[in-house]
């Protein structure tokens, strides 16, 4: 039965050879391509005759064979690994890794062909600069002007970047420089004209003598009671107060606003603050002071 099967195997292929030859005959342009075809070692013959029968008479072995992550499988007679690569047509150079689960192809082996990249990439990555500032009295309280443009600097970066198959497995830094120091942004910032040291006298927390030149200015007793007990609100009636980052003086007003208004005035002086102060109570604003305002309203 064996030999009946053989027999049947060899007929059928020297008919397929001796049909091809026939039938390709008369196109020349192909029938160089089947003079060199090593019969045992070509798949699409010998795979209409894949029984173990057939294997075992020609010592084929099964073997798969995966090329950029596409899988086949072959029959081969072949011992070398990279014979039998070749005699599929696989080009293996410097961009080629081969990877196979035995040394010598034997029925099973899996055989990977990695095609391997390495691509250097550059990275820019930006250094911030930092903002100095010069504080000056030329300019009014906090508004500011700008003397020189930041610039960021560039730190660059080399990396180098491994691929197989087109998949990124492994990056490496090989290089990191400074390639553009920044420059630092230069601001000027007005800072308060005057300070509690300007002042010929300084008197703390001293209600007594601010009530007293209250009581001894030209306003009405209502005026009078206004103006005390905000200031002792606002500042404890402590003229040269300076603890809070925003607001200064007897009756702690903003510097910014006050200097706009009274640019030659010291706002520690409490003389002016309660001049000012008066000034915007008689033309309505006591909403300036709000906390204050609300409890003197509770208050009287």
């Amino acid at each position: 039965m064996k030999n009946c099967k053989l027999g049947i195997l060899t007929v059928t292929i020297c008919l397929m050879l001796g049909f091809s030859i026939i039938f390709f005959g008369h196109q020349v342009p192909y029938a160089r391509a089947y003079t060199k075809m090593d019969i045992p070692n070509i798949n699409e013959i010998v795979f209409s005759f894949d029984t173990q029968e057939i294997k075992n008479v020609y010592d084929l072995n099964l073997v798969t064979v995966v090329v950029n992550g596409k899988s086949r499988k072959v029959l081969t007679n072949r011992v070398d690994i990279y014979k039998l690569l070749e005699d599929l047509g696989i080009v293996i150079d410097s961009s080629k890794k081969i990877l196979s689960t035995t040394d010598k192809v034997q029925d099973g082996t899996v055989i990977r062909v990695i095609t391997v990249g390495t691509v250097i990439e550059e990275q820019k990555i930006d250094i911030p600069f930092k903002t100095e500032e010069i504080n000056t009295k030329e300019l009014p309280y906090r508004e500011t002007e700008l003397i020189q443009e930041g610039v960021l600097g560039v730190r660059t970066k080399e990396i180098k970047k491994i691929y197989e198959d087109g998949k990124l497995v492994s990056e490496e830094v090989i290089s990191n420089t400074i390639t553009r120091n920044p420059i630092n942004r230069i601001v000027k910032i007005g800072v308060l004209k005057y300070s509690p040291d300007d002042l010929d006298v300084r008197f703390g927390y001293n209600c007594d003598h601010w009530y007293s030149v209250v009581d001894n200015g030209n306003y009405t007793d209502e005026e009078k009671e206004w103006l005390k007990f905000v200031m002792e609100c606002e500042s404890g009636c402590n003229a040269e107060s300076d603890k809070n980052m925003k607001y200064k003086g007897l009756f702690q007003w903003d510097p910014y606003w006050w200097y706009k208004q009274y640019p030659n005035e010291n706002i520690y002086d409490g003389y002016a603050q309660i001049k000012h102060t008066a000034e915007k109570l008689r033309n309505g604003a006591p909403s300036l002071w709000p906390a204050c305002n609300r409890a003197f309203n509770r208050s009287y």
